[in-house]
């Protein structure tokens, strides 16, 4: 009978906890910066913007910024071959695409950047 309530108080405690969290948390969202695109683009150009965080940029809807989101999609398009452009190929020697793929990125970056330059500037305070 012991070992029953102890394993009962166990479990009740275990759930409480897990109430709590589920209560008092938020779920996990993708918000990045546009700074962070603007890093996440230029690292396709040199090579440092790993698979992952390239799949996670294209795969997660940008909900908070609706330019990127469209420059999102855009990039989709390249990847995807959409809007009656072919695909974008795979590149060689550590880079995501080809030499034409990059190019069609280097115009978003360089979007991305004209957007950036020109928002205002804001600070939270």
């Amino acid at each position: 009978m012991g070992e029953f309530v102890l394993i009962f108080v166990l479990t009740l405690v275990i759930l409480l906890v897990l109430v709590c969290f589920l209560s008092f948390g938020r779920a996990p969202a993708y918000r990045p910066s546009r700074e962070e695109i603007r890093d996440i683009l230029a690292g396709v150009m040199n090579r440092t913007t790993s698979v992952e965080a390239w799949d996670m940029f294209l795969g997660m809807p940008i909900i908070h910024d609706a330019e990127l989101e469209q420059l999102r999609r855009r990039c989709i398009s390249i990847h995807e071959g959409l809007d009656g452009e072919p695909a974008a190929s795979g590149g060689m020697d550590g880079y995501l695409y080809d030499r034409a793929g990059r190019e069609r990125i280097k115009r978003v970056l360089d979007e991305l950047e004209r957007i950036i330059r020109e928002s205002p500037f804001t600070r939270e305070f």
